[in-house]
């Protein structure tokens, strides 16, 4: 979509010339919200468009493979998220270049080898990256400013729920392991003072599909987000801003 604003880009601060959905789009087809958009140029919007599929696709795929194994029962999924299932669906195969469905284990034991398969995106969808682009969307839209002092390269982008494939377990007592050390470190961050965060308006997002956190901190300034898609799958990230982004932010999740 074509912008006629002469806003900077929300994440680099060149000229921008179309509008980010955050999340993008994708995230919502099917469910009747708006939009949080934030100016942008077209390498921070346009020419990430097919990883945004991916990435829907990696993270409903896992809970597709797990509802067709388990069926619908009481410990199941939420409707709404069976819903993202079925809408996103006939996208699955278009993925599938980009988000692998594969076992977690790369050498299961047989009593396990029934377990259902989650997924892997390749190397050149960046999900950190991906992560890091939304929060300074919402961050944008939170403040109606770029701030220049962020380095969002530099950002810490971190998910206890994601498996990279470089770190795929071999055998269930590694997956225990590993699992564990993820707890612990989210254990620790949720230690923090978090404070809701806002949605589009006016016709929020579905909170089951996706909602996110923040905790500021004055001194120094930092911000963290946490982002929860899918009622699954968190994501953090950490990053220094001005004070004035800081005060913005502030004012934005008290008001």
């Amino acid at each position: 979509m074509k912008s006629k604003h002469k806003n900077p880009c929300y994440y680099c601060g060149a000229q921008a010339c179309s509008n980010e959905h955050a999340p993008p789009k994708q995230m919502f087809k099917g469910f009747p919200c708006d939009s949080i958009t934030a100016p942008s140029c077209d390498e921070h919007n346009s020419e990430k468009s097919g990883d945004d599929q991916a990435i829907v696709s990696a993270f409903l795929i896992p809970l597709h493979n797990r509802l067709e194994q388990y069926g619908q029962d009481e410990h199941s999924l939420e409707a709404n998220i069976v819903k993202a299932i079925d809408v996103a669906k006939p996208s699955f195969v278009r993925a599938k270049r980009k988000a692998t469905s594969r076992p977690l284990l790369s050498a299961p034991p047989k009593v396990l080898s029934d377990l259902p398969d989650v997924s892997y995106l390749v190397p050149s969808v960046d999900l950190r990256a991906w992560v890091r682009q939304l929060t300074a969307a919402l961050v944008f839209d939170g403040t109606l400013a770029f701030d220049p002092t962020i380095i969002w390269n530099e950002a810490i982008a971190w998910s206890p729920d994601w498996i990279w494939e470089t770190e795929r377990p071999a055998s269930g007592e590694d997956a225990i392991l590993l699992f564990e050390k993820k707890g612990e470190i989210k254990a620790q961050l949720e230690q923090f003072s978090w404070q809701d965060g806002w949605s589009a308006h006016p016709r929020a997002y579905p909170p089951d599909i996706y909602e996110f956190w923040l905790c500021i901190e004055p001194e120094p300034q930092e911000v963290i987000f946490k982002h929860k898609f899918y009622n699954r799958y968190t994501w953090y990230v950490w990053f220094s801003a001005s004070q004035e982004t800081v005060l913005k932010l502030s004012n934005k999740v008290v008001s």
